[in-house]
């Protein structure tokens, strides 16, 4: 690759990750607001009924524990988006000092730096998706489509839930 090529695919694999992680966080912080509403007003009937001491509340009193016992299972979930967002701009972040560095240093035309910085690059992403994004961008995808792409395998709902990283 020639060198406007290399600062050009830097700077598109920065934008892209910083369009995903902005786009991830969406839904999910849609998702915990509503969920932690819902966990309060759980609590808050659990607090009347326990009140009542009507004997038929313990039944309703179950069906609300275990409503709220999901809904906190759903929350920590949908909370690791934040775990997920940090990670890639730190690694938005290292892209940019590395195009930055192979600028300060004259790495013009020097295909050799151009490799290292790439691949420390590659070899930095713990995320699949990150992993994915960059194979797209250095193979010449473009931003657009491979930002699309991975938003769309992101968003599937039950493929996120059955492929839970816990950190």
């Amino acid at each position: 690759m020639e060198h406007n090529t290399n600062q050009v695919t830097l700077l598109q694999l920065a934008a892209a990750q910083l369009a995903l992680s902005l786009k991830e966080t969406e839904q999910p912080f849609d998702d915990l607001s509503k969920l932690f509403i819902e966990i309060v007003e759980g609590y808050n009937r659990v607090e009347g009924l326990i009140g009542s001491k009507d004997a038929s509340d313990i039944t309703e009193l179950q069906i609300i524990h275990k409503s709220t016992q999901d809904k906190v299972r759903n929350a920590i979930v949908d909370f690791q988006f934040y775990d997920r967002m940090t990670q890639r701009l730190q690694h938005i972040m290292s892209n940019i000092q590395d195009a930055i560095e192979a600028l300060e240093i004259k790495a013009r035309g020097n295909e050799a730096e151009w490799n290292e910085i790439f691949e420390r690059i590659e070899k930095s992403y713990t995320m699949r998706e990150e992993k994915e994004l960059f194979d797209s961008i250095k193979n010449g995808e473009g931003f657009e489509a491979a930002v699309k792409s991975l938003i769309e395998k992101t968003f599937n709902k039950e493929e996120a839930v059955s492929t839970v990283e816990l950190f």
